[in-house]
């Protein structure tokens, strides 16, 4: 399901010309894996996360999700604000 929703997020940004990124979203949950949480916060294209979750392990139990950033002609987001509050939330996770 993940999949088929980010691939129809791609299709559909793509059809109205509207540039984006995706962030990845750990569940920061005690069983998220550590290599999950590290990459809660940043930004990557949609074919990056497509090829991230398809490796099997990536996609085995896992609860992350993705919401999509718009960014400018240089990729960087619109608003910071999002990001920033993730990666804090990730940082403070890793912290223990």
């Amino acid at each position: 399901m993940r999949m088929r929703n980010l691939e129809a997020d791609i299709a559909e940004y793509s059809r109205l010309g509207i540039e984006v990124l995706y962030m990845h979203l750990s569940g920061l949950s005690s069983v998220s894996r550590r290599s999950h949480v590290e990459r809660s916060g940043e930004l990557f294209t949609g074919q990056e996360m497509i090829d991230w979750w398809s490796r099997e392990e990536n996609s085995v139990a896992c609860r992350c999700s993705f919401a999509a950033v718009m960014v400018d002609q240089d990729g960087k987001p619109r608003s910071e604000l999002l990001v920033t509050r993730v990666r804090q939330a990730r940082d403070k996770w890793l912290a223990g």
